[in-house]
């Protein structure tokens, strides 16, 4: 089972970051592709641009330590229990903040599973870079 991290440095604190990465509802303002997102109970809902749904049980959530873990329920990818946790934390400077996104899966077909976790650390990379992005400056992953 594949193992990924990805991680990135964001100048703001780490409140700052927390505030908008953990308002799992706020997840279109920032993760592109993502049109819409709710909150029933604790599953998180978000339906893509293509018209898919990902589903994801959320547990562990805590504002104090700014970390909550997911677990796919339902993803268009080709994997299985595939499930990470999201992590903010301060930088020496305490204005600046990093993201770690720790993350495992199962490749449903095991003989693609290198192609399988080049795209999926990419796609998960360049959704911090979009959270970045944000929350630095405001720009919505939709933003023309």
């Amino acid at each position: 089972m594949p193992h990924l991290t990805n991680t990135i440095e964001i100048h703001a604190s780490p409140e700052t970051v927390w505030a908008v990465l953990g308002d799992l509802a706020a997840t279109p303002d920032w993760l592109p592709g993502t049109v819409s997102a709710r909150i029933d109970g604790t599953t998180r809902v978000c339906v893509m641009a293509d018209g898919s749904h990902v589903q994801e049980q959320i547990s562990g959530y805590s504002t104090e330590y700014r970390t909550f873990e997911w677990r796919h329920v339902q993803v268009p990818l080709p994997v299985r229990d595939s499930h990470g946790t999201f992590t903010v934390t301060a930088r020496d400077d305490a204005a600046s903040s990093t993201v770690t996104l720790h993350t495992q899966f199962e490749p449903l077909d095991r003989t693609a599973a290198d192609g399988v976790t080049k795209m999926i650390d990419g796609a998960f990379q360049q959704s911090l870079e979009a959270l970045r992005r944000f929350v630095e400056r405001g720009v919505r992953w939709n933003a023309t």
